[in-house]
């Protein structure tokens, strides 16, 4: 399960007569200390300002006092932090908040959101953890700004897999490596040149064990129990960087040969994926299956009702359905590392490895799940599955009218339209839309072009990718759809295949497809030259 945080911004509420009430629920670059780490989030770590935002009062969904969706609710970004501003309700809620907020009696704010990626620093007295990718779906004032309880940071501290022993066991280690890495290398000079000082490499080879020795101590010392167990053999330099990939990456050793495997069957490794994929960020449904094929009964026709007298006989018949069959395709990249750029940056290359081979398996399947063709050892993407919705634009658009004709289409056959996704180049073309007066269409409230964009139309998200033409548009229903991931999902690095080469193989492996049970619930539209 998603790991689901809370945080508090305690500053003043603004409020006026006409019931409006704004604030900052989210302050940027502020190190708060929560637990046994401080966190700070970072200016460009809001990756879902499009997204639907609720706003509510003490967290509470059932008090609603506005949303993005609706216009009730307006977020803005400055070098402070998010601020809210929203119209109250006419209801007893949003009258007592209101009153509330002009007695001081709600002072602060607070936000619900999702760290999608953060990163951890050890340097200090205590772990200080950066928030740089997170989602938030809710926000509001509350009557005690406060951080999170006990649970919520020990789910924090689990992400950060730290806990303040940890951490000494974690500077520990480090310095063993860096005494380790100076005895092989001086080693292997001796070796190298020759010199007849047989007696002196034992001697240091014996040294060399006893650090390596000490930072197996230190590694398992950092991990949990059932972990502790798989360290059995001495720790390398690889090893020291593996664990401090497993704390800033959010993945877990799955034994002793090196390999990383995501806990809770490949969610963490998906989650990390998200960011950069515009279908796994786009709300689809995620199914994780052990299965080579995953299957789902599709309803090609559905059940007849119809009003019945007491005790008649219940309607039957109308009901018809199929079997979807759907096989999770592998996509994978790897790359041979010196042993030099990955020991001389102390670890922090193989975060920026992991990083980037995460963004390009997301890529590339973002590439294939809006537009691939099926084949051999690929799957059908969404705008080529059989049966989705086509909708003809001729000539490019003038106004948002094809896009409310795709909405409508969706609707009618009881799908709702949750996500557009275009060609950047599209995006673009629709930006420059005016209405009569020359004002932007898409620029927030249709103002001027120095209001702030709208990355939605008609109020529902629009997301852009490359892989989808330019005269492509898809608009669907997200939770129609499912991105089905084989478990065995891995990052890996082994120095078994570049022995002879001193060098560091890493490889990022995923099996994955989209599938679109009800094909209906997705609109193609193209667009064709006048």
């Amino acid at each position: 399960m998603t790991d689901i945080e809370t945080r508090a911004a305690p500053q003043p509420l603004s409020t006026d007569s006409a019931r409006k009430l704004g604030g900052y629920a989210v302050v940027f670059n502020s190190a708060t200390r929560i637990g046994a780490f401080t966190e700070s989030i970072e200016s460009d770590a809001w990756i879902n300002p499009g997204d639907d935002v609720l706003c509510s009062y003490n967290h509470d969904t059932n008090n609603v006092l506005g949303r993005t969706r609706s216009g009730t609710l307006s977020l803005t970004v400055d070098k402070t932090g998010i601020r809210y501003d929203v119209t109250l309700p006419d209801t007893e809620l949003g009258r007592s908040v209101h009153e509330l907020t002009k007695r001081g009696d709600i002072y602060g704010s607070s936000f619900t959101f999702i760290c999608d990626e953060d990163q951890w620093d050890y340097s200090g007295d205590i772990p200080h953890r950066t928030v740089t990718a997170m989602r938030v779906f809710e926000l509001g004032p509350v009557h005690t700004p406060a951080y999170p309880d006990a649970t919520v940071s020990a789910r924090a501290i689990e992400r950060g897999n730290m806990t303040t022993i940890d951490v000494d066991a974690a500077r520990k280690a480090l310095a063993e490596s860096q005494r380790a890495e100076k005895l092989a290398a001086e080693i292997r000079g001796v070796e190298a040149s020759g010199e007849k000082r047989d007696s002196e490499i034992p001697e240091k080879r014996a040294e060399l064990d006893a650090h390596n020795h000490e930072r197996a101590a230190s590694l398992s010392a950092m991990k949990s129990p059932g972990e502790r167990s798989a360290i059995g053999r001495k720790a390398s330099a690889g090893d020291l960087l593996h664990a401090k990939l497993a704390e800033s990456r959010n993945l877990t050793s799955a034994g002793t040969a090196g390999a990383f495997t995501p806990a809770e069957f490949s969610k963490n490794f998906v989650d990390l994926m998200a960011p950069s994929s515009v279908v796994l960020s786009s709300g689809v449904n995620r199914v994780a299956t052990n299965a080579s094929e995953w299957k789902t009964p599709v309803v090609t026709s559905d059940f007849t009702p119809a009003f019945v007298g007491e005790l008649a006989d219940l309607p039957t018949g109308g009901f018809a359905a199929g079997m979807l069959s759907v096989k999770p395709m592998k996509i994978a990249t790897a790359e041979m590392l010196s042993s030099e750029f990955v020991n001389d940056s102390d670890g922090v290359s193989l975060n920026a490895i992991s990083r980037s081979m995460l963004r390009t398996l997301a890529l590339g399947f973002d590439k294939q799940a809006l537009t691939g063709v099926a084949g051999a050892d690929k799957f059908a993407g969404i705008s080529n599955t059989p049966g989705v919705q086509t909708l003809a634009v001729t000539g490019e658009p003038a106004d948002l009218a094809p896009f409310a004709e795709a909405f409508g289409m969706l609707e009618d056959v009881s799908a709702t339209p949750t996500i557009v996704v275009m060609n950047p180049a599209r995006w673009a073309q629709l930006l420059g839309l005016k209405d009569t007066t020359g004002r932007q269409l898409l620029s927030a409230g249709a103002g001027s072009g120095t209001d702030g964009v709208n990355r939605s139309i008609l109020g529902v998200p629009v997301k852009v990718s490359p892989y989808v033409d330019a005269n492509t548009i898809l608009v669907y229903d997200a939770s129609e759809l499912y991105a089905v991931i084989r478990k065995d999902a891995t990052f890996e690095t082994s120095s078994d295949a570049g022995f002879f080469k001193d060098g560091i193989g890493a490889r990022a492996i995923m099996r994955a497809a989209v599938a679109v049970p009800n094909a209906a619930a997705v609109v193609k539209m193209t667009i064709a030259a006048a």
